[in-house]
């Protein structure tokens, strides 16, 4: 057990337990605004495209929906994206955000399991109160929610025939957004083993990075699982019953 690490977790030099969590939740947040709230993204995007002479507008215009979509770049899926059921975004918010961590906390509860880091009460109490883990709980979920929410629009997963066509399409829109949101929640945990460690570490240089990183791995399992289910289950009930 070296001095150093010994030196960097002591009371005086580890970080926050607020600070750390809200990092990885304000950074995708601001990245989602910056995505989505512009009104002029639009713009600034067709500034580095090409111009279309009038004839070439003409034929583009009467040519399929389908031709149109083909010719579409990455960056329109997120700053011009096509959503036919506004409420379906705020939908799944909701269960990424509150339902799909709340059940890992029951099931975890249920299994007389410790509860993972990011449950612990934001500041530190001698007796945990009552309803301590709700405020955690929600800004871990608001990063999930920002990784699906990415995630769909990726994969243009609100466009009508994404989530109201045949079972099987559904649940293959619904698997490639979720292996878009797992990626980000990858980097976005890597980011902040980054941070709360204070530089890169790998495994085997120390007992205690070893097990923060095992930690960090099981709990990325468990987001991962609960995510799928809640939204795999949501998106196959909401393609069957339309």
């Amino acid at each position: 057990m070296s001095e150093s690490f010994l030196l960097k977790y002591s009371d005086g030099a580890k970080p926050s337990r607020r600070t750390r969590i809200s990092t990885r939740t304000v950074a995708l947040l601001i990245f989602v605004v910056g995505l989505l709230g512009l009104p002029q993204s639009t713009t600034v995007v067709n500034a580095f495209v090409p111009q279309l002479s009038a004839s070439s507008k003409s034929m583009r215009q009467s040519s399929s929906p389908s031709s149109t979509r083909m010719n579409e770049g990455v960056l329109d899926r997120f700053t011009n994206p096509i959503i036919d059921d506004p409420r379906l975004p705020l939908t799944e918010t909701g269960i990424a955000q509150i339902v799909a961590p709340t059940l890992q906390l029951f099931w975890l509860k249920a299994l007389n399991s410790p509860f993972p880091s990011w449950a612990n009460p934001i500041y530190d109490y001698t007796f945990a109160p009552r309803g301590g883990a709700l405020a955690p709980t929600l800004i871990h979920g608001a990063g999930l929610a920002c990784c699906w929410l990415l995630g769909c629009l990726a994969v243009k997963g609100y466009e009508r025939e994404t989530f109201e066509g045949d079972l099987p399409k559904a649940l293959l829109s619904t698997v490639k957004a979720g292996a878009f949101a797992t990626g980000l929640l990858i980097m976005g945990t890597q980011l902040d083993l980054y941070q709360e460690m204070g530089g890169y570490v790998q495994l085997g240089e120390s007992p205690e990075t070893d097990l923060r990183i095992y930690r960090a791995f099981v709990e990325i399992i468990n987001d991962i699982f609960f995510e799928a289910t809640t939204l795999l289950t949501w998106r196959a009930l909401r393609s069957i019953s339309e």
